[in-house]
This record gives structure tokens, sequence and C-alpha cells, in this order.
């Protein structure tokens, strides 16, 4: 075919249509007698209901000395509920269909439930004895605890959860709820007993400390019939106030954890970030997928496509309840830890100086959009959009509002929040790694000797 002949589409790029409005879907609400909130949407794509009962009070209730209670906790509520027994339980959810699960955060704690409509009323009994009516047994809480000490010893041979653990510490401090982790410490689990796990059931597990989102095909009139015949005698009680925020520790520049051998280093960069209520966090989502929240970000180019560093480099802001973290993240060829930190910084730099492309910013409220529509576009989706709602206590709307906001954040926005929040000189670097091939390269690109922790954080 001569260069005349060539199609008119081969000379020119496809155009990009405007991109679609999210439109959210609105919950229908109402008030169990004990006073529970229950914010509920109607689904009729498939005969399936998904329930989330959210506490609002996670391991950031811990303490110093008792990390990771609130997960021991969440795990003990099924190990035995009224009439039946762990094994009962499972027994019972299977010939319903059902999936049920409980577990904790760094905010809350949380029981979910995915039925089938039809089986909807029989399986809530039994999460409302999960709720309500847990056993708490010896025999239980011995099985339980072993599991947890033999996870957490496993830990210490993971180098990205190392990696996670020594960062949140360093950034953070012990004394901080967000510097330790959520499922504990060997020598705290050690010291916690049924009697920390009952206390912390009787006082956070109640229902004027907790919200129901439910998300399905289901009739809203036997939903609320059924929900009040299983928790109305769910008693409200006192909840003692969330403990104070201590002040950040000063960030070390470099911080090492030393695995003689390992054929890879994790790296981690790490610096204070913002919190859930922020109105800058639609403006921080943006600046995040174009350095390094999506595959054609920014780190993930230069590090993996570029460099050939690693099968993949990120970023990310935590958005809690308290303020929290920035941090970026890869697993780098140990001979490639020094030129892979470099680039980190540089291209954490960048965010600061160079242009932001119109291309970048179309793909990240692309991007930002497909993930909120995807998040409700099931119903085990659309309850947990409601449950985060409902746990940071957000608008119903908050879907929309931050789509729209995401909309309006233009080029200068964001390099006046990276402005803010990214400075690459004073960002720590946390390294888990072979200390006696890294080290020195770390050394010739100007960085500090390196403050050394051990796997379970601790100072060395």
């Amino acid at each position: 075919m001569s260069s005349d002949q060539t199609p008119r589409y081969m000379h020119a790029p496809p155009v990009v249509a405007p991109l679609p409005s999210l439109v959210a879907p609105i919950p229908l609400f109402f008030r169990l007698s004990n006073g529970i909130d229950v914010v509920a949407v109607r689904r009729q794509v498939a005969p399936i209901v998904s329930m989330n009962l959210v506490l609002r009070t996670g391991a950031d209730y811990d303490g110093f000395d008792r990390t990771g209670l609130a997960s021991l906790t969440a795990e003990m509520l099924d190990e035995g509920a009224g009439a039946r027994s762990a094994l009962e339980i499972a027994e019972a959810l299977e010939r319903l269909g059902a999936d049920l699960y409980m577990g904790a955060g760094r905010d809350g704690s949380q029981v979910t439930l995915q039925v089938p409509t039809e089986e909807f009323a029989s399986a809530l009994e039994i999460a409302a004895d999960v709720v309500l009516r847990p056993r708490l047994a010896p025999d239980d809480w011995s099985r339980v605890a072993h599991d947890r000490l033999t996870a957490l010893a496993q830990r210490r041979d993971q180098p990205e959860a190392v990696a996670d653990l020594v960062a949140a510490a360093t950034l953070f401090g012990p004394q901080h709820p967000y510097g330790r982790p959520v499922d504990g410490f060997e020598a705290t689990v050690r010291t916690l007993g049924l009697d920390h796990v009952r206390q912390f059931h009787d006082t956070f597990w109640r229902p004027n400390n907790a919200l129901i989102t439910l998300a399905g095909d289901f009739d809203p009139k036997s939903v609320r019939d059924n929900l009040e015949r299983v928790f109305g005698e769910w008693k409200p009680g006192p909840v003692p106030p969330a403990p104070a925020t201590p002040t950040l520790p000063p960030l070390p520049r470099l911080v090492m954890v030393d695995r003689p051998g390992a054929p890879q280093s994790v790296v981690r960069v790490i610096g204070p970030g913002s919190f859930r209520h922020a109105p800058d966090r639609p403006g921080l989502s943006m600046l995040n997928v174009v350095l390094g929240g999506s595959f054609t970000s920014r780190l993930n180019f230069t590090l993996r496509e570029k460099k050939g560093y690693t099968y993949g480099a990120g970023s990310s802001f935590s958005s809690y309840r308290r303020p929290s973290a920035f941090s970026a993240r890869a697993s780098v060829f140990t001979q490639m830890t020094a030129p892979a930190v470099t680039d980190f910084l540089t291209e954490i730099g960048r965010m600061r100086t160079d242009e932001i492309l119109p291309d970048e910013i179309m793909k990240a409220r692309a991007s930002l959009l497909g993930r909120s529509a995807e998040a409700l576009s099931t119903s085990s989706g659309t309850a947990a959009t409601f449950a985060e709602i409902g746990l940071y206590e957000l608008p119903m709307d908050e879907p929309s509002r931050f789509i729209a906001a995401v909309a309006s954040t233009d080029a200068a926005a964001i390099r006046a929040l990276a402005t803010r929040y990214l400075d690459p000189d004073t960002l720590g670097i946390v390294i888990v790694g072979d200390r006696a091939v890294v080290e020195p390269e770390l050394r010739a690109i100007g960085l500090p000797a390196p403050l050394m922790r051990g796997p379970d954080a601790e100072l060395i």
C-alpha cells in the first residue's frame, strides 16, 4: 500500500470522550430500637444481600502493652457463639451458602455477611450470635492465640511485612496507635488472656458504637423486622473516648533491617501524610495516581519499564481517622538498591518541579472514577463503601463529592500538594536487605549511616 493509501486512522490518535458522571446509589436510612443506625441500598441485580456491621473501635484502642487485642477479639467471635460451636457455625453457613467474616483494622472492626436473599434471615441469626453471644471459651482462645503466635513468628521471614511494620514504627513511634501492627507482637500476645478479650468485647462491642450497612435484593420492611428481631436486645453502654494522638518522633533518614544474602531489597520511602476527613484527600489521590498509584505511574515506568530494577513500584497516601502516612515502595534487585533509591527521590522531587501533563491528569481522573464506580458495582462493594462512610462519619454522598472534587483538581493544585507533603530531602528511607552489600552504595549516594532495627521493629 502506498503512503497516500494509508488509512487516515493510523495518522491520528483516538479521540477520548468526556468522562461519564458517577451516579451513586441513594440509600435508605432507619434506626433500630436500641439506637443502631442502618444504611440500606437496594440492588435488584442478583438475589444476594451483603451486610457490614462496623464497629467504630479498632486497633487504635489497643494500648502499647495490649497490641493485637482488637484483632484477636474479632477473630474469637465465631469460635463458638450461641448454641453452636465453631464447626457448627461453619457447617450452618455452608448449608446457607453464606460467607461470614470478622476482622479489625486501625480505626474499626467489622463483621461482614454475604448470603442469598432467601437465606438472609437464617444467616442473620448466626451473625447476631457471633456479635452478641460469642462463647469466648478457654479452649478456643488457646487455639486462636497459638495460631496468632505462629503467624507472628512467620512474619519475621516475610520481608514485605517486615518493611511495612518497620516503616510504621519509624514514622509514628511505638506510643502512637499507628506505629504498632494490628495483629500484634509476640511479646504482647503472650501477655493477653481471655479476660482481656472479654473486657474488650463488653466495652466496645455496643450498638451505640456500631453501624449496619446493607446492599442487595431485599424487601425494606422485612429486613428492618429481621434486624430488629436479632439485634434489638443488644444493649447500649458507655464507650471510652479514643486515646490522644501522640506527636510524631523525628524521622531518621535511613533505617535498615539486615537480611544477609537476600537477593532483593524491600524499599519504603515514607513521610507524614493526611487524614480521612482532610479536604485535600481528592487532590492527594490525584497526585498519587500520577506518582505511583497506577501501572502507568511515573514510579512504575521509571523503576520497572525504563530501568528494570523491579517487577513493580508504587505509592500511597493512607487515609485514617488520625493524620496518616505517605509511602512509596518496591522490591528491587539487591545490586540496584542505591540507584532505585535515587530514582525514588528524583521522581518524588519531580512532582514538585516538573509539569504535570494533561494526559496524566486525564488518566488520574479516569482511574479514580473507575475505582469509585467499581466499588459500587456489586452488593458487597456497595455495602463496604457505605460502611467506610459510616465509620468515618462522612456525608452519604461522599462518592459523588469525591469525584466532583477530583474533576476540579488541576496541575497547579497537585504541584502545591506535592510541595506541601513530599520533600525528598526530608523523607525517611527504610530498607530490608543485605546490609553488607547495600550500605556502602547507599553511603556513596550521600545517605548517612543507617539506624538498625530488627524484624519486629526493635532497635538494634
